[in-house]
This record gives C-alpha cells, structure tokens and sequence, in this order.
C-alpha cells in the first residue's frame, strides 16, 4: 500500500488552507504575462489529453503505458478499471476543480463532474468506496482479484481477497466523499446531494461507539492473516489518517451543510483517542486497536505486528493538539507529556543508526529515530522480516533482530519530536479563547471550503520551476513519470517489458499544483 500520500491534516481544521503559492515569485514575472499564457495552455493541453484519451468513462487509474498496453493503478488494473485510492479519480476531480477556480475555464469544472459522477457509479450500496472499481463488472473485478494473487509474488492483503465491502484505508473513500460536498457546494447542484447524504449515513452508521472507525465497513471477519490471528479489517483504525480524516469531513459537513447530527459523533471521536492511549511506560498508540475492555494495540497485515507505533503516535499528538484547538478543552493536552516520554524511551540511540538506511535516518537538530514498533509490556523494538518464496510458500515474521530487514515497509520511523514538544508548549502559552476563535466548531458565521484541495505540491512555483514543466510537454501531451516499485516490482498480469515512463496521474497533479500556484500568485 502506498504510504506516499500526504494525509488530512486536522491541525488544518481553524484556518482555511491554501494551495502552497508563497515565495519564488519575482516581481518581473508580473511584467511577463507570456509566461502564464504558457502555463494556462501547458495545463489545457495535458488535461485535454488526460480527459478524452486517458480516462475511461470519467474514472482514472494511476498509470499508463504510452501505447495504452498496459495500466497501473496500485497494482496493474484492466482498462475498464478506475482507482479510489489517491492519486486516482478523487485525486483528479479534486484537481480539476481546483483548476476551475485558479482559471474559470469551465472545461475543468466538466472534466470534476465527470470524474464525480464516475464516483456515484462506483458508490457501494453502504455508500463507501473500496480501493477501486472495474465498470466492466464485479465477475471482472472478481478476476482482477484472482489475476494478482497468480501474477504478484507478495501482494498485499488488501489485494489478495475480495471482501466486497468499503474501506477507509488510505483515504480514498474520503476523498471521493469529500469530492462530492466540493462538487454539491460549488452549484448547488442536486445531483450529487444524494450520494453525498449516503455517503455522511456511512460514516455515522460505521463509527463505533466508542468514536472509532474499523478500516472496512459493512463488518467482515472472513479473512483472517493465519491460524493465530484475527481478520484485522474491523479493528479500531487510526492507521493512514483513517481517524483524522473521518473527523475533518464530519466538520467540513458541520460548517458547510449545517448537519447537526454530526456534532455528537465528532465529539465521540475525539474522545475516543483519549481512550486508545497507553498507560506509562507505555503512554503510545496502536495503528490499531482491538475492541477489547483494554482496547489493546492490534496486528494488521502480516508485516504489521500488534504494538504500539512511534508514528501513529506522533499523529495522535498532533491530533490531540488540534482538538484543543478546536475546541479549548484541556484534556486533549494532559498526557501529551506522557507520549512524549514513551517516544523518548523508546528512540535509537544514535551510535546504532548504521543498522538502518539512510533515507529513514534523522536529518535535523531535534528529529529522533523510533522502531516503527515496539512490543506490548516491554517496548522492545519489532523488527519486520520475509522468508524467500512468495505469497503461497513465504511468509513474513517479526522478531526483534535488525539484520535482513524487508524494504517495502520500514521497520523505523524519524519522529520530528523537538517540532511536537514546541508546537505543545506554544499551546500552553496562549489563552484558550484565542486559540478558538476561528475554530469551525465554535464560529457563529458560515465558513466555505478552502479554494483549492491539492496540496501535493513538488515546492514554491518558481520561474525556473514553472519553466522546466512547461519545457517538459514540448513534443509530449503528458507529464511523464515511473511506475512505482509497488507496482514495478513483479511482472504483475504478463512477462512484456515494463515501460521506462509512464504516463503519470502522480506527475500531473503535482505539476498542475505548481502551475496553479504561479498562476494564481500572477492575479495578486
């Protein structure tokens, strides 16, 4: 699965959040109105392209063959497919619409509303999303199902059983939904409102009472990991901001459509996370959590053991320091302290590092290194391993040895706990009332949705930047990119050649960002 994809951020919920359009752009490119006639007709073109020779029936995938060959979403999909899962067509839509208000050509409002109403179709009759849909059928998607558990040596478990069922994982499903309240409230338009009230229905009906979320809803228990394990599916899930981003679309409903009913289910789920956390030592989180009277730390996948997580962690702290933004109440702030503390007894020293790879290594003043896991009652770091064969004679295990380590997965985390610790102090500093004063749970005024959703920006619209994109479709009708090792890494559904470029959703959200800001910075 991939873990790539920048998440919902609650800490975003008081102040609206812009696309990132802030420095890089010099005054003499206000005098060059040549350069953002370029960019407008860069962003035409590529979405023109994308639109009526890439997307099938409103819907995109992630990636494309440049003969159309073959296709990828995060695994390689028939062409009837179309992917939920971020950077598929939520992602698109969000983008498109995005474009629409940076430019007022009203193509790209009609290119979000065909990539919204591919989504309605998608819709699963309990009103979520799965991973992905197949407009040929479900006896299709049901042979995609049986195509990569033959073709793929390890494929996930998500992609290795069909459970028929929506998930919140990654946050494809809240994105759709999310799509819909974008496309409902820019016109007003009818259309959508139905979906949108069963997609709402399906996050009330599937929150547990104690405020938490499983991962996949209508419940299943039906494919359990082995002999000794559960189906992890209908766990408690914070995992992928499954947590965070239920709570940030409850709130976009409450400011936005006036839905009262969702003020108690919010509250529950913020409560919901004081109950999750550990006591010292063990003062963490889970990625899940078992419905147990001790709501104990659960196992997902194979490679994800049952133990508290340094990364879920952190999110839960910033988590809580967002509800007390929000909301002014104290107990959201009184035992930060004491996860700060667990992450500290749990950091690397920095003279094992070498045991690691570089990339996860820390790499400013303050940022320490965590195991990704650490075990129940003693905090001992888990480390994640893979026998050789595949899916059928493999199999993964953890035990707490450093050495021969899985890469798709990493078995340590960099936590940035300097950054949390002077955010939590900062808090302490300043007067609840001040705190909450533009919070959408207290403002007695409408608050409207940011103007733009994507935030995959690749860094500040530049000129240099913003010429090098354009350069790049010279000759090209797409921005092209590379088939992610999750999808590259086995020969997938035949033994043909991968193709070196692709063409990339990836790389066109991320320069359409960029290409958006300069345009707008170009208006000021």
């Amino acid at each position: 699965m991939i873990r790539s994809i920048k998440k919902m951020s609650i800490r975003a919920l008081a102040l609206p959040v812009l696309l990132t359009v802030a420095g890089g752009v010099s005054a003499a490119k206000k005098n060059e109105p040549a350069l953002d006639g370029r960019v407008l007709a860069a962003m035409k073109k590529a979405t023109t392209f994308l639109v009526e020779k890439v997307s099938y029936r409103g819907g995109y995938l992630w990636n494309y063959a440049p003969d159309f060959s073959r296709v990828w979403g995060e695994l390689e999909a028939k062409p009837t497919m179309m992917w939920i899962e971020p950077p598929g067509t939520p992602a698109m839509g969000h983008l498109f619409l995005d474009a629409y208000h940076a430019t007022g050509d009203e193509y790209y409002y009609r290119a979000a509303e065909k990539a919204a109403e591919a989504l309605i179709w998608a819709q699963l009759p309990c009103g979520g999303w799965a991973y992905m849909a197949d407009f040929a059928g479900e006896a299709s998607l049901r042979d995609w199902y049986k195509r990569v558990y033959d073709g793929y040596r390890w494929p996930a478990q998500e992609h290795s059983h069909y459970y028929g069922n929506a998930t919140f994982d990654d946050g494809g499903t809240v994105q759709a939904g999310e799509l819909l309240l974008r496309m409902y409230l820019e016109r007003n338009d009818p259309k959508f409102r139905p979906a949108l009230e069963k997609f709402i229905d399906f996050v009330l009906e599937s929150q547990y009472p104690i405020g938490g979320w499983p991962q996949r809803y209508p419940l299943r228990h039906d494919f359990p990991e082995g002999p000794d394990k559960e189906d992890y599916s209908s766990f408690i899930t914070i995992n992928d901001g499954v947590h965070t981003n239920n709570i940030h679309f409850l709130i976009e409903c409450y400011h936005t459509l006036g839905e009262q009913r969702v003020l108690e289910p919010i509250s529950r789920a913020m409560t919901c996370i004081l109950a999750l956390q550990g006591g010292k030592p063990q003062a963490g989180w889970g990625l899940q959590h078992k419905l147990d009277v001790d709501y104990t730390p659960a196992h997902a996948r194979p490679f994800e053991p049952a133990g508290y997580a340094s990364h879920g962690t952190a999110e839960m702290i910033e988590d809580l320091m967002s509800f007390y933004r929000l909301t002014g109440n104290s107990k959201f702030l009184a035992r930060i302290p004491d996860a700060f503390e667990f992450l500290e007894t749990i950091a690397i020293p920095e003279s094992e590092y070498h045991w690691f790879e570089e990339r996860r290594l820390p790499k400013r003043p303050g940022q320490i290194l965590c195991p990704t896991f650490v075990e129940v009652g003693t905090n001992k770091g888990l480390y994640l391993h893979r026998t050789e064969g595949d899916i059928r004679t493999g199999k993964y295990y953890v035990d707490y040895d450093r050495e021969n380590l899985i890469d798709h997965y990493s078995s340590v985390r960099t936590i940035d706990l300097a950054r949390l610790k002077k955010e939590y102090e900062e808090l302490l500093n300043v007067p609840a009332e001040e705190l909450t004063k533009n919070s959408p749970l207290k403002s007695t005024t409408p608050v409207t949705l940011p103007k733009y959703y994507s935030r995959w920006n690749s860094g500040e619209p530049t000129e240099e930047n913003v010429r090098a994109i354009v350069a790049a479709l010279d000759g090209k009708d797409y921005w092209p990119g590379k088939l992610p090792g999750v999808s590259s890494e086995y020969v997938g559904f035949g033994p043909d050649r991968l193709p070196d470029e692709v063409i990339s959703m990836w790389s066109y959200i991320r320069n359409m960002t960029t290409l958006i800001g300069y345009h707008e910075k170009q208006k000021k």
